[in-house]
């Protein structure tokens, strides 16, 4: 349960800065609510967890501090959930650290790997923590301002999501009145969470942008690439057909797999997925579904493993080797092509495949999954 703040208070907060204070200690609570309750609307929480659930509850939040040492969800791992959110109002949060005689200068290099803003050191007076509050709130107000005119992704310098969809459209429109094809393209950085708590976040935006560079070096003149989150982009590729598309998309993954990195002097394993759709009519008000046929293609990317390519095709599209027509897709037409033809005729189709079955998978007792593996062993 949180304190709340007085009528008076909760009346004047429309008008306030709000300001998240996570703290297992009901004393640093109480006195965060004495000493900003003036001039902030302040919420708190117990616990790194509590903390995470508001903030993704109330986008009013400007700025967030927090301890380090919590039961549930730690500071560290709170920073980390913070930054790497889908959400770009919440992965750019402020969030100032509030540091004890128990964190040595190691604890906080470790909150500023995660991605900590700044700090602020116990026992503090109500000057500093105003100061710092006031400083933060206001670099947040204006960022969520810019953000919301802004057409380009301040880390990579290309089109955010809002400016791909409006680009997007206006490609689909162009291609349909020339009738010509389009290819879209959706691609991720494979088990991104897990580089992120190994490099830090100066090290993940470094990827991240190798990877943009990456991209456009790749495209051409007329195609589009935006950043659509945290570590995924977009390319639209008006007038490019399903080959070509494919094979942009192969030299994508070899590209990024080529990054060198090293953690320790220990090589780091850079890849991504790819899941590329190619819709067999053009129209600007088929954006949203020519995206979602996408999203399933770059899923299926990432369940089959990461580090390839998975393309969907519409009835009726351009066909082309390694395309697979979503559309029309049998398991049972699969299995009579691997009888008939051989593995190789159906190994473009077996990431589809394996997405299909995998709920199958999932709903075996460990038992069944042991047997069926002994079965799998001996055949």
């Amino acid at each position: 349960m949180s304190e709340t703040l007085s009528p008076q208070a909760e009346s004047d907060g429309d008008h306030q800065p709000r300001l998240l204070l996570i703290d297992d200690s009901k004393v640093m609570r109480k006195s965060a609510l004495k000493m900003l309750g003036s001039d902030f609307d302040v919420v708190v929480a117990e616990d790194g967890q509590q903390g995470l659930a508001m903030i993704q509850e109330d986008p009013s939040i400007h700025v967030v501090f927090t301890d380090l040492n919590m039961p549930k969800m730690n500071g560290y791992q709170l920073l980390e959930a913070i930054r790497t959110a889908q959400d770009e109002g919440i992965r750019n949060l402020p969030v100032i650290v509030v540091t004890g005689a128990e964190n040595d200068d190691e604890a906080k290099e470790k909150a500023l790997q995660h991605g900590a803003t700044d700090f602020i050191t116990k026992p503090f007076n109500s000057t500093d923590l105003k100061a710092r509050a006031h400083a933060h709130a206001n670099y947040q107000r204006t960022t969520k301002t810019l953000q919301q005119v802004a057409s380009v992704d301040a880390l990579t310098g290309l089109g955010n999501e809002r400016s791909f969809l409006d680009h997007l459209e206006k490609d689909l429109s162009f291609v349909a009145r020339h009738h010509n094809s389009i290819a879209l393209m959706l691609i991720e950085v494979d088990h991104f969470n897990d580089l992120f708590l190994k490099i830090g976040r100066r090290g993940a935006d470094s990827l991240i942008q190798q990877i943009a560079r990456i991209l456009l070096k790749n495209v051409r003149k007329e195609d589009c690439v935006g950043r659509m989150g945290l570590a995924q982009f977009a390319v639209s590729l008006p007038t490019a057909d399903a080959a070509g598309a494919e094979g942009l998309a192969q030299r994508i993954c070899h590209g990024v797999s080529g990054l060198k990195a090293k953690l320790r002097g220990e090589a780091l394993a850079i890849s991504v997925s790819v899941g590329l759709h190619v819709p067999a009519q053009a129209h600007p008000e088929r954006a949203g579904d020519c995206l979602q046929q996408t999203r399933e293609a770059l899923q299926q990317a990432v369940a089959a493993g990461g580090n390839q390519v998975v393309a969907l095709l519409e009835a009726g599209g351009p066909a082309a080797p390694g395309m697979v027509d979503v559309t029309d897709f049998s398991l049972d037409q699969l299995l009579s092509t691997l009888a008939r033809d051989g593995a190789e005729a159906v190994s473009d189709q077996i990431p589809l495949a394996l997405q299909r079955l995998l709920p199958l998978w999932q709903a075996l007792s460990p038992e069944q999954r042991d047997a069926l593996r002994s079965q799998l062993d001996g055949a």
